[in-house]
């Protein structure tokens, strides 16, 4: 209880501590011929009368998933601001940590996230999924669409820069610092172990990951301009290759739950041995206590479980809402600390 009182206390001042509001605006970019469409959150300031009228955001209305409230295409706040990239993983979309973006956004920084075709909600198809480089470019190209567009070039700070990542996205945001995996290991490695998180959705589809193409598999994509990344359990993991992480060019804090799933019925996605692997820059690592994979999502609606159950995926919403929500903010104060450096100072 003490410890349940002293989070609280922790959270609470962090919320206080909060200088800005959320603003949020609807774009599309492109990758090439990857239409990536998302969000953009951003701080605001609104005038005190208009604080409290901010409302559900309409990006992410869901019958499964509660929502954060913003202000639409407010105006944003005098600065410069970190740009963070937000990563989702495979089925997930642009929505899928809007609760994290909302606490970023309110410490001061600016944070888009977009559907990644292909892996994303109604668009998870394993064959292209498993093209795990295209993710990794679309966060360079977001970097470079978002910094160089003249709504939000003047708000942002280029020394800032980072990427945050679950799952798949997690291991996106590691390869965009420099992690690598190669084709070989990966489909090896799925072949050894064919029910594992990391292999299970490409190998149940009957994916050849042997005939992906190595020279876009094994690539470097690093992106020198990122100075931090967060990995929220990362897939992948076994697969980076140690020497690569010895060499990232920023530094990672990865955070883990205790469990893959709830009851530890699949194995672990193994995050929190990458520290072992600090070279150029920390790897630090978390475990949060008692959460599992799926408690990186939203909280979820009371009639969220039954609606889940006809397609079998009750399992995303076992944890309930309160108790996914504290999670929420361990993760966030976690984050925070670990991107401090790159915020704007807090407010008097």
């Amino acid at each position: 209880m003490k410890t349940l009182l002293l989070l609280i206390a922790l959270f609470s001042t962090l919320a206080n501590a909060a200088p800005y509001q959320v603003a949020s605006h609807q774009q599309t970019f492109h990758n090439g011929e990857r239409v990536l469409t998302g969000w953009v959150r951003y701080p605001t300031t609104p005038p005190d009368e208009q604080r409290a009228a901010s409302t559900p955001a309409p990006e992410c209305l869901s019958a499964v998933f509660n929502c954060i409230n913003t202000h639409l295409d407010a105006p944003a706040a005098a600065g410069r601001f970190p740009l963070i990239v937000l990563s989702h993983g495979s089925g997930g979309n642009a929505t899928s940590q809007a609760w994290l973006a909302q606490a970023l956004v309110q410490q001061g920084a600016i944070v888009v996230a977009v559907n990644h075709p292909g892996s994303t909600t109604g668009d998870s198809i394993p064959a292209r999924s498993a093209r795990l480089w295209q993710q990794t470019q679309d966060i360079s190209a977001l970097i470079t669409a978002v910094s160089q567009d003249p709504r939000w070039r003047q708000h942002i700070n280029p020394n800032a820069i980072g990427v945050i990542g679950h799952s798949k996205g997690g291991y996106s945001a590691i390869a965009a610092i420099g992690g690598r995996i190669t084709r070989e290991g990966f489909a090896h490695g799925c072949r050894q172990a064919p029910a594992t998180p990391s292999c299970q959705f490409y190998t149940a589809a009957g994916v050849d990951l042997s005939a992906l193409p190595a020279q876009q598999m094994d690539a470097d994509y690093t992106d020198p301009r990122i100075r931090f990344a967060i990995a929220l359990d990362p897939g992948m993991v076994h697969y980076l290759s140690p020497s690569s992480l010895r060499r990232l060019s920023a530094p990672l804090l990865v955070i883990v739950p205790q469990h893959y799933m709830e009851g530890n019925t699949v194995g672990n996605l193994g995050g929190a041995k990458l520290a072992a692997d600090s070279g150029n820059y920390p790897i630090r690592t978390l475990t949060l206590p008692g959460g599992n994979h799926f408690d990186f999502l939203p909280t979820c609606t009371p009639a969220a479980k039954s609606i889940l159950e006809a397609d079998g995926e009750a399992f995303i919403c076992a944890t309930p809402a309160a108790q996914r929500d504290e999670f929420h903010q361990q993760a966030i104060r976690a984050a925070v600390d670990f991107i401090r450096p790159w915020l704007p100072p807090r407010s008097a």
